[in-house]
């Protein structure tokens, strides 16, 4: 019954299928034998391949967080059903005479930091900035921006990047759409005016070819594994506190706090380098302090999205109360006619306008004699949804399978005669309780993340809570025993009480899991030292990291951290490295570009 025989080229079938003590005569059961070993011999049919779409759309992200690239991946996912081929690339990496074969783009762009290009698409900006004439002659695009208008400069990379490929000759699909921080309606908007403007798709609808697609995109089976998680932004897992301690010590004048969160039974999955989305409930002196200035009682009815809700919840769940921002202003100003806010936001005064937004929140802007008067309802329309915060993930799944840990500085201020707390650094701080529950989710953020081969060499650059996602890298080498150099700069005040999570580096750098560890403390000594300081005086031996290939991680504020170890690797390059000052900054661009310079920034 086990003999073998080979029947064709390739393909074997055993001589004696029928066993011989089968219920069948001798020439029965020859029969059978050679009509199975007939069938077993045919080669195997050729699999059906799907017609060829005749369009394929180029889908190209600038994505800092992952927000751009999770978008560019619905779009696609979305091609496809409708039977285009959909190709997925960073924008960073096609350079402006790539656009010509990538006819038509789509592209969805993020803006950074005071108006910037995220800094894998720096490069790409740079280069467009600079081009002449009409290199984007006869490429068809549309762009959707992403943004956030708690800044001055919302969506402007977006904004630039739509004006410059006109001006270069290139012919817009559609207008620009520009995002705020819920990018769900815009992108609807913007993907459903595309359908009718582009070229058909030429190839019956879900039937587009694997050769549609971005071998390292990620692609559907991205898309299906965050799906299949059940929990989204929208969507969020009641995760259960199960710790919350303060890092610094008594003498400290800060307030950073470790918080762990139970992940159990809710299928949630990360990696170092992403982030935890949380949506926090505004506090009871915030929304005492609006309910006095307007005069309204916390039980009025109100609706929000088709919900009717009392005016408390809505304001502690559903509203932003905190810091204004120009929008918000602009908006208040228009709906009241308020002429002193409304000759403030013009754009030759944001000096004084930058001055009154300081420390005033929606009481401040609710007390004004213009809204005497407010009815619930307008005051819930006219106050911003509430956002979720994203604090970088600062554990690693594999130390810890059913917790997530998050690094918090509490936000503590005294601004126009009141102590006021940061919405949720003081929801996770003072609110919460062990066992008490958050509403969360995962923020994959793919462009920050440990190197794929682990001999690759590490610089890690967090002073503060920009520490978070190092203490997670440093958990995952751990757990995965990795090996490989690793260097951590950190910055704090003071050694004695605000060295964070200092008995954990010091056990990694004895076990060889942290192979360097520089630090700086500003008010110890007589001058201030910063990470910056520390890294020119390593300047080196840093260098000598970078040429042999290490990557760069940067994390903590953008306003002020950010820029000087920008600035201080641009001087490394110089002086080490023989670069001059713009060779040094499109350097560090295509390091950006390259994914040897990652930023995770606030």
């Amino acid at each position: 019954m086990n003999a073998v025989t080979e029947l064709a080229p390739g393909v074997v079938a055993p001589l004696e299928l029928i066993p011989s003590d089968a219920p069948f005569s001798e020439s029965q059961r020859a029969w059978l034998n050679g009509f199975f070993a007939a069938i077993l011999s045919r080669p195997p049919a050729a699999p059906a391949l799907a017609p060829e779409p005749a369009v394929v759309l180029s889908i190209l992200y600038a994505s800092q967080t992952g927000t751009a690239e999770g978008v560019a991946r619905k779009m696609a996912k979305a091609a496809r059903a409708r039977g285009y081929g959909a190709n997925i690339e960073e924008l960073g990496r096609v350079g402006v005479a790539g656009l010509a074969s990538r006819t038509p783009c789509l592209i969805i762009a993020s803006t950074y930091g005071e108006g910037d290009a995220p800094d894998s698409a720096q490069a790409f900006a740079a280069e467009l900035s600079a081009a002449s004439g009409t290199p984007c002659s006869g490429i068809q695009f549309a762009v959707l921006a992403l943004g956030d208008r708690n800044y001055p400069k919302f969506c402007q990379f977006g904004a630039s990047l739509d004006q410059r490929l006109a001006e270069l000759g290139g012919a817009r699909l559609a207008e620009r759409i520009d995002s705020d921080v819920d990018v769900a309606p815009a992108f609807e908007r913007w993907r459903e005016a595309l359908w009718p403007l582009l070229p058909a798709a030429g190839n019956a609808a879900g039937s587009a070819p694997a050769s549609g697609r971005s071998p390292d995109a990620g692609g559907d089976e991205a898309d299906e594994a965050l799906d299949a998680q059940g929990w989204h932004r929208e969507r969020p897992f009641a995760a259960r506190l199960i710790g919350n301690r303060r890092l610094n010590g008594d003498d400290s004048d800060k307030d950073t706090r470790h918080v762990a969160l139970s992940l159990k039974d809710s299928g949630l999955t990360y990696e170092p380098g992403d982030a935890l989305g949380v949506w926090p409930r505004n506090g009871s002196r915030q929304i005492d302090a609006l309910l006095a200035a307007t005069g309204l009682t916390a039980d009025i009815a109100v609706v929000q999205d088709g919900v009717a809700l009392g005016l408390r919840e809505a304001l502690a769940a559903r509203c932003e109360l905190g810091r204004l921002s120009t929008a918000q202003v602009i908006r208040f100003a228009a709906h009241f006619a308020d002429r002193e806010l409304e000759t403030l936001a013009q754009p030759d005064n944001l000096a004084a306008l930058s001055a009154y937004l300081d420390g005033r929140d929606a009481s401040d802007l609710f007390a004004r004699p213009s809204a005497a008067g407010i009815d619930a309802q307008t005051l819930v329309d006219l106050l911003p949804r509430m956002a979720p915060r994203l604090y970088s993930i600062s554990s690693s799944q594999r130390a810890h399978p059913d917790e997530v840990h998050l690094t918090v500085g509490v936000v503590r201020q005294t601004a126009s005669g009141q102590k006021r707390t940061g919405v949720a650094s003081g929801h996770l701080s003072d609110a919460l309780f062990p066992g008490a529950s958050l509403p969360v989710y995962v923020h994959h953020n793919a462009r920050f993340r440990l190197p794929k081969d682990p001999a690759v060499p590490i610089i890690m650059i967090g002073p503060g809570t920009g520490i978070a996602p190092f203490r997670a890298f440093l958990e995952e080498r751990g757990a995965r025993e990795l090996t490989g150099r690793t260097w951590l700069f950190f910055g704090e005040r003071r050694s004695h009480c605000d060295f964070l999570y200092q008995d954990e580096l010091t056990a990694w750098l004895q076990r060889g899991t942290l192979t360097r560890l520089d630090t700086a403390f500003s008010r110890e000594g007589k001058g201030k030292n910063y990470v910056q300081d520390r890294m020119r005086a390593r300047a080196a031996e840093l260098w000598s990291w970078i040429s042999e290939g290490a990557s760069i991680y940067v994390c903590g504020d953008a306003q002020r951290m950010a820029k000087d170890v920008d600035r201080a690797l641009v001087e490394i390059f110089m002086s080490e490295g023989g670069f001059t000052e713009a060779s040094a900054q499109l350097e560090l661009r295509h390091l950006g570009a390259n994914g040897r310079y990652l930023r995770d920034v606030y």
